[in-house]
């Protein structure tokens, strides 16, 4: 079993050694440096600390975390259902299984790089205080979130694999990009309250009220210790993939050219 994950995780490394792909792969790691460049070197006054910490969040832990994780993982099964290879995965042991965690981890594995590159260029070109700091808290947020991320999207692409990217947009606008802004106990329910309160706690950003965190702030983070927020989203993924790979087993998917109508 670990042999065949293996083989497919290598299998997509090298296909995705092409100079598409790797063009895409620059774009995630530049898009970052160029706005926080634009930014730094177009404002008369230097931007506060806690504003590129907000910055450097919103660009990499969630939009190059979330975007490439969101193109990657997501057509992992709808991919070989369109190249008709899908019957001939089933038919080996776990052939399935494999597939599903061999193109996750290589998801994974592919996003990370251009986000601590982009992270790395992004931070001393802000020029901040605590670099190091801001640097060392985004590259554990990236770290968190694209395991996360990338099992969200691997498992809505296995319920619906032929609108997989379509449920996968609307879960990121509904819940990722607008529930996660309701101050109520449902944003609790998303990746981005935990990695909002790792981030206010790692970086001890304070705001206006008492004692730095008002109400309406604690709406949106929690009071909760980070060592729980960290646990929720190293625990998430492991149970989000053996539900995705229960329903693969579960279902039988058609490459037949009829189901596409």
């Amino acid at each position: 079993m670990m042999g065949n994950v293996a083989a497919v995780f290598l299998f997509e490394w090298k296909r995705a050694l092409t100079l598409p792909r790797m063009m895409w792969w620059g774009v995630l790691a530049a898009f970052p440096v160029f706005i926080v460049g634009v930014i730094r070197f177009t404002t008369y006054q230097i931007p506060p600390r806690e504003f590129w910490a907000g910055m450097l969040y919103a660009l990499i832990p969630m939009l190059v975390s979330m975007l490439g994780m969101l193109l990657w993982a997501t057509p992992a099964i709808s991919a070989e259902l369109e190249r008709r290879s899908w019957v001939y995965l089933t038919v080996r042991p776990n052939g399935g299984t494999a597939v599903l965690l061999g193109k996750y981890l290589a998801a994974v594995t592919w996003v990370i790089p251009p986000a601590l590159i982009g992270l790395s260029i992004a931070v001393p070109l802000a020029d901040t205080s605590d670099g190091w700091r801001l640097w060392w808290t985004m590259a554990r947020l990236v770290c968190l979130s694209c395991p996360a991320y990338g099992a969200v999207y691997l498992l809505l692409g296995t319920l619906l694999p032929r609108r997989a990217l379509v449920l996968a947009v609307a879960y990121t606008l509904i819940f990722e990009l607008i529930v996660a802004l309701v101050p109520a106990v449902i944003n609790k329910l998303t990746i981005q309250y935990r990695l909002r309160a790792l981030l206010v706690e790692w970086c001890d950003l304070s705001f206006p009220g008492p004692g730095g965190r008002p109400s309406g702030v604690l709406a949106l983070i929690g009071d909760d210790p980070a060592w729980q927020h960290v646990m929720t989203l190293l625990l998430l993924p492991p149970v989000l993939l053996l539900i995705a790979v229960a329903i693969l087993r579960w279902s039988e998917f058609s490459t037949s050219a009829e189901s596409d109508v």
